[in-house]
């Protein structure tokens, strides 16, 4: 237990804090293991810990490479970053010691190691230290958090395309020391299971809908409908999507460009980072940077004259994630991908054409660009895959694993030629530091 707690401590110490003053909550500071999580205030802190982790300069590769790792690689982004291992991707020609690589799956884990040590703390502390519900709503948001990133690793180095595959990721689903470091990969239908019973969990007690910047039943009920997509439980995908929209919590704005100039008051946001005018820095915010980026190639083509296209890019410069008036968030959930989720789960589903077009119709109504003309369920499925393109570019991958659901991203990229280079290589850190993991598991043409 005192490494576990040593280690959060370490953590906290050169994770950024921006979360700090919006909630009024310090991380505890005191090293001693039974003084770390020991009431109410403790385990909020822990918890704003996940978020200032994905949100932090330090830990930038959550936040920041989750939009520009799958753009480049997609080619709605013409590149990563500066450096010898960042044109890989834009290639589509990944090298199993990528750097990049390395640092993304050390950051899905470093956040699903935190959600669980606040699972753990929080749950081992008598109900008389809690207001409320307050207990079980901190659990319950962790288990979303463990939820997001677990799917996030899933989808970036396991083969979730394929639910019979042994190749998913390494499940923890316990706080990492000595005794538990060494663990085997889980099949991709474990990954799954694990998934989904998160979100579960979460859609039964984490908080309400409050903020966008924190988990809440909305976003797990929205992240599961993702989740079964993804799957291929397409029915059930469009089924809880519809939940989410009904619901009411949120509210389609009333044009596009609203959606990302209001910030973390988007009437639409589910879910995204929180910035304000102190963690947009230099240091703290490397989106910055996005210049000379935008892809040369299918993309502009697609965006050409769509009324989007302004707000998402302007010539070579990305601007929907990098718009300094808002202090350049990244969005994770948003309410027209449910939408989209929606006509994609019916599309897919076996619905009438007139069915599966009502939910992208709202969307691209709004977008200004009027009904979709497909007289066939296969004209619209090309509909909704452009659709999503126009409108969820650089927003969390959604691009990226369109193209791949849709069977589209060898078309659009001719050197990916192979379903081996949709998923990246296990970091050979993990296998060379993991007991049960060696070369021979390594995911199929990294070996």
């Amino acid at each position: 237990m005192k490494n576990i707690l040593l280690y959060i401590a370490a953590l906290f110490l050169f994770s950024a804090c921006e979360l700090t003053d919006v909630l009024d909550n310090d991380p505890p500071n005191n090293l001693a293991p039974e003084n770390v999580v020991k009431n109410e205030n403790d385990a909020k802190a822990l918890l704003n810990g996940v978020y200032s982790t994905i949100t932090s300069r330090t830990m930038a590769h959550y936040y920041y490479y989750t939009e520009l790792i799958p753009s480049a690689m997609v080619g709605t982004m013409s590149r990563v970053a500066a450096g010898t291992t960042a044109g890989q991707f834009a290639a589509n020609e990944i090298l199993y010691d990528n750097l990049d690589v390395r640092n993304l799956w050390v950051m899905f884990y470093k956040v699903m190691d935190i959600a669980n040590n606040v699972i753990t703390l929080t749950d081992a502390l008598d109900d008389s230290e809690f207001s409320g519900n307050t207990k079980s709503e901190i659990i319950g948001e962790a288990h979303f958090l463990r939820a997001m990133s677990t799917f996030d690793a899933l989808r970036y180095y396991g083969q979730f395309f394929d639910q019979n595959s042994n190749l998913g990721i390494v499940l923890r689903t316990e706080p990492v020391n000595f005794v538990t470091r060494n663990k085997a990969r889980n099949t991709v239908a474990e990954c799954y299971t694990q998934i989904l019973a998160d979100l579960d969990f979460a859609i039964a007690n984490a908080p309400d809908f409050s903020v966008t910047y924190r988990g809440s039943k909305t976003a797990a009920k929205a992240l599961k409908a993702k989740v079964l997509l993804f799957m291929g439980n397409y029915a059930e995908a469009a089924e809880l999507a519809d939940e989410v929209i009904e619901e009411g919590t949120r509210s389609l704005a009333p044009d596009f460009e609203s959606v990302f100039s209001t910030g973390i008051n988007s009437q639409e946001m589910i879910l995204m980072t929180y910035r304000d005018e102190n963690s947009d820095s230099d240091d703290n915010n490397r989106k910055r940077f996005y210049t000379g980026r935008t892809g040369t190639t299918w993309f502009p083509d697609l965006m050409d004259d769509d009324p989007r296209a302004p707000f998402t890019y302007n010539g070579s410069t990305i601007v929907k994630v990098n718009n300094p008036d808002v202090f350049r968030p990244t969005y994770f959930l948003r309410l027209s991908e449910m939408y989209l989720i929606k006509a994609e789960g019916l599309a897919f589903s076996g619905a009438t054409l007139e069915e599966a077009a009502a939910p992208l119709n709202k969307i691209r109504n709004r977008a200004g660009i009027g009904d979709s003309e497909a007289t066939t369920i296969d004209e619209l499925k090309d509909d909704i895959f452009n659709e999503i393109i126009r409108e969820l570019a650089f927003e969390n991958g959604a691009d990226w694993f369109a193209a791949i659901r849709f069977n589209k991203i060898m078309e659009l990229k001719p050197n990916i030629t192979s379903s081996n280079q949709y998923i990246l290589p296990i970091p050979e850190d993990e296998i060379f530091g993991n007991a049960n993991i060696t070369l021979a598991d390594q995911n199929p043409g990294y070996e």
